[in-house]
């Protein structure tokens, strides 16, 4: 959800003298951060209809508990923001020369280049982490006028966008001209840009433009799309045959190129996350490594063991104080152990599991979830699942790479 505030001082944040950097708010320390990441929807009241509950249950997909990946995700949006924005003081006129190309001078202090990599398989946590990180600043912060500008100026704070599937440079550069668009509420620019322009002039007035609006960091989520993964059909023969699996290949050169030139001419933060696949793919083609590790590296890890901190200690128990049957559920190690064979340990994964157990127990007219519930539904609705979790559970890179398509 969009949301936006208005400074009319365009003085200093915290004696920094730079607006754009107290658009960001105040630096939260680690147990602040941690509480503003978390969220837990309201917990079942006692003696609800069981005609309400499918609807209650709706809310288990909401839940956002923090890992410590997730922590350091955030940590490393607000350092980036904060530095990206040091040397785009707007109180210099060199920096509305580097925005319009009047008079183009270098600043004072060479701007860092800030590139960040969240990695790991669907299901992790990656794009949750992200969005509840972001939702910590305001998406617009309009200023009623900044020195050396006459009139309001609206500075992006951050903008999200995920690859379009088909991977083209014309569909990214669409997609990121919409979302400006809908952040500053502005009419719709992209439908008659795009019929206009070609993808890469699409994409030039796009950075254009954002540059104006001081962008302060992008995300782009699923990036693997860029890159083309063989079907899992393509991949199962080049097993059978002992052969290395496919590389994956470029969909568009122009869309990479895109990321090159965001990247070294506007040193626009950047965040990229993807699978381990499209990482690798994208630092082969671009040499890229060094780029994106910038401002921090942060791998989503599924619970390897049943007594991970975060599965055992954070994930689970969480899950057990939303039961909508009167007969509950209660923490025991072969609890722990059958919701880890059955889910690898995977948050999104767990959370539709016990969405799918309270479905089974109701249909069944049961008094409340149980072991063999669990099971029933990891059998059932969860079943096209269990494949992918067991190929997790085994750690084989043959058996991972046949479900890329499924868990990647």
């Amino acid at each position: 959800m969009k949301s936006s505030i208005v400074l009319d001082d365009p003085g200093g944040c915290q004696g920094l003298g730079n607006p754009l950097v107290e658009a960001c708010g105040p630096l939260l320390d680690p147990a602040d951060l941690v509480s503003r990441l978390m969220y837990l929807p309201p917990k079942p009241k006692a003696g609800i209809e069981v005609r309400r509950i499918a609807a209650e249950l709706q809310s288990l997909w909401r839940i956002h508990i923090p890992s410590q990946s997730g922590v350091q995700v955030a940590q490393s949006i607000d350092t980036m923001l904060r530095t990206g924005y040091s040397h785009r003081r707007p109180t210099e006129a060199a920096t509305w020369q580097r925005i319009y190309g009047v008079g183009v001078h270098p600043p004072a202090e060479a701007p860092i280049l800030l590139g960040a990599t969240v990695v790991g398989v669907s299901g992790t946590g990656k794009t949750a982490a992200v969005e509840h990180a972001l939702r910590l600043y305001p998406q617009v912060v309009e200023h009623a006028n900044l020195p050396h500008l006459v009139g309001p100026v609206r500075q992006i704070v951050w903008l999200k966008v995920d690859v379009p599937e088909s991977g083209r440079i014309g569909d990214l550069a669409h997609s990121l001209m919409g979302a400006t668009d809908e952040a500053i509420g502005a009419p719709r620019q992209a439908p008659v840009l795009a019929g206009r322009s070609s993808g890469v002039r699409l994409a030039d007035l796009w950075l254009r433009r954002v540059s104006g609006h001081f962008l302060g960091i992008l995300v782009l989520d699923e990036l693997q799309n860029l890159f083309k993964i063989q079907t899992k059909a393509v991949r199962q023969v080049a097993r059978n045959r002992g052969g290395e699996r496919p590389m994956l290949r470029i969909v568009d050169d122009e869309a990479l190129k895109f990321i090159l030139t965001l990247m070294n001419r506007t040193k626009i933060p950047l965040m990229i996350c993807c699978t381990s696949d499209g990482l690798a793919a994208i630092n082969s083609r671009l040499s890229t490594a060094q780029r994106m590790v910038t401002g921090g590296f942060h791998p989503f890890l599924h619970a390897e063991l049943p007594g991970d901190s975060f599965f055992s200690r954070r994930l689970l128990p969480t899950l057990l104080e939303y039961q909508w049957l009167p007969q509950k559920l209660r923490m025991s190690d072969e609890l722990c152990r059958l919701m880890h064979s059955l889910t690898a340990g995977v948050p999104r994964i767990c959370v539709a599991l016990w969405h799918h157990s309270h479905q089974v127990a109701i249909n069944q007219r049961l008094p409340g979830l149980s072991l063999d519930v669990i099971c029933t539904a990891a059998r059932g609705p969860m079943a096209p699942v269990q494949p992918a979790v067991q190929a997790l559970l085994s750690g084989d890179p043959k058996r991972l790479e046949l479900f890329e398509d499924l868990v990647g």
